[in-house]
């Protein structure tokens, strides 16, 4: 009898023992501070707090979310445009984050972004509060605390569109363009390539028209090709999408609209452009008859876009006359009919929704020089008129030769001075001829004999004598 008591004294104290230590154990974790450290594999947010106790969890991640505050950026995005939004809206419950945390476990702090503050941002950048009744504010609201709560480093990027629970009411990007090609050899090849096709323009990248060709593994001619790329060029122009790569011909193709050339050379010349926004876009192709069609569709752009010509020029050509032996008699032939050039300038402007321009660039300024007309003519000897009151004129005049010898002399020739002086002494007789010879226009043909007398033993010219010399011609 004794044993049994004995017995059951000893369990009455081992269940009060145990169920002390339990009712002890869970008085402590629920009403008394917590004293005890964090155990492994314990993080609250991304602060590492193992083998931690919460005094010291705590400063950890007070430093994470200082961290965390001037590190990275998030980002709210509409129609191409991005707005940092600024880390300090959110309101951080560090302590009771500590507080409730769970052994073992990745614990989240507890974050609030107040509605009032996140609408405000939605409006700034929207710039219109219309925006609110086809958007899931809410959804958008829970996803940026995710991030705040989970203190997630790097930026992120939160776009409005994915956030449309009515996309009609947000104006959607829809453009068409119709590039005639009738007539064109390239007809057949472009309605077997591109008919039906779609190119899909993902958010902040870019497009080649040669590598999407080997992409979509397509074979086009350059002048095919040419034709897909000015489309594209003309279609993409009311958009804020940036051209990188683009050529144009020596002559405007007469498919090519002024302005929207651009020339496709397989390996060498290329035509590429980027699209700026996050939004992805879809350009759609059709051939039908004898015309091309782009339509480029998706989310709205930040602005409106217009492409308006403000300078056109037409350049004439110029005539080049060459002459040529084959052309008989006075006769001329047209060897280059020529053809007119072209000058044009084409200006892109963005406007805000208040009508506000806050951007004008020049799309494209093309310059085609004008092809020179060329003439051949004959070969014929100019005509030669004789003007007696010129004295340039050429003719046969008859001009005087001063001679002391008295000799006659016929110049040929429009005005002939010349003065011939023989002096004969001591028998020498020196003829000088010729001193004042002047001829203009014409031939000196002078060959005249003068004679002297004189005598060879004195000055004085007392005996005659003889002596024979030429007047130089």
């Amino acid at each position: 009898m004794q044993s049994i008591k004995l017995l059951v004294a000893l369990l009455v104290c081992t269940l009060f023992i145990f169920g002390f230590s339990q009712v002890g154990t869970l008085i402590t974790n629920q009403w008394l501070p917590h004293t005890n450290s964090f155990s492994e594999a314990t993080l609250i947010a991304n602060a590492e707090v193992s083998n931690t106790s919460k005094t010291d969890a705590l400063e950890k991640v007070e430093a994470a979310k200082n961290s965390w505050l001037t590190n990275g950026t998030i980002y709210l995005e509409w129609a191409g445009d991005l707005q940092p939004l600024p880390k300090e809206v959110f309101t951080f419950y560090i302590p009771e984050s500590v507080e409730l945390a769970e052994d073992g476990s990745h614990n989240p702090l507890k974050v609030e972004l107040p509605n009032g503050t996140l609408l405000e941002q939605i409006e700034l950048l929207s710039q219109t509060s219309d925006i609110f009744s086809a958007m899931d504010t809410e959804k958008l609201k829970k996803d940026l605390e995710v991030v705040a709560s989970h203190l997630k480093e790097g930026d992120h990027t939160f776009s409005f569109s994915n956030y449309l629970v009515d996309d009609e009411v947000m104006e959607q990007t829809n453009l068409q363009i119709t590039l005639n090609i009738a007539g064109q050899a390239a007809m057949t090849e472009l309605k077997e390539a591109l008919d039906g096709k779609e190119i899909k323009l993902r958010g902040n990248e870019g497009f080649s028209v040669e590598t999407w060709l080997e992409n979509e593994e397509l074979t086009l001619s350059d002048e095919a090709a040419s034709m897909f790329a000015s489309m594209l060029f003309e279609l993409i122009a009311p958009t804020n999408f940036d051209v990188v790569e683009r050529h144009i011909s020596k002559e405007l193709p007469s498919w090519a609209s002024k302005g929207y050339e651009a020339r496709y050379q397989k390996e060498k010349m290329d035509f590429a452009f980027t699209n700026p926004n996050t939004s992805e876009y879809t350009i759609s192709m059709s051939v039908n008859g004898a015309s091309l069609t782009g339509e480029l569709k998706g989310g709205p752009l930040p602005y409106t876009y217009e492409v308006e010509q403000v300078e056109m020029q037409t350049l004439s050509p110029k005539t080049v006359v060459q002459y040529s032996a084959s052309i008989p008699g006075s006769g001329t032939r047209v060897k280059e009919s020529g053809k007119n050039g072209a000058y044009v300038q084409l200006v892109r402007t963005a406007t805000d929704a208040s009508g506000q321009i806050t951007e004008t660039i020049v799309y494209s300024e093309d310059f085609y020089a004008p092809i020179q007309r060329v003439e051949l003519h004959a070969l014929t000897k100019p005509v030669v008129t004789t003007d007696p009151t010129n004295p340039n004129t050429i003719g046969n005049n008859t001009g005087t030769n001063t001679n002391n010898n008295n000799w006659p002399n016929t110049n040929i020739g429009n005005t002939n001075n010349n003065t011939n002086t023989n002096t004969n002494t001591s028998g020498t007789n020196n003829n000088t001829t010729g001193n004042q010879n002047t001829n203009t226009g014409g031939t000196n043909n002078t060959n005249n004999t003068g004679s002297g007398n004189g005598n060879a033993n004195d000055d004085e010219n007392d005996d005659p004598g003889t002596g024979n010399g030429y007047i130089g011609k």
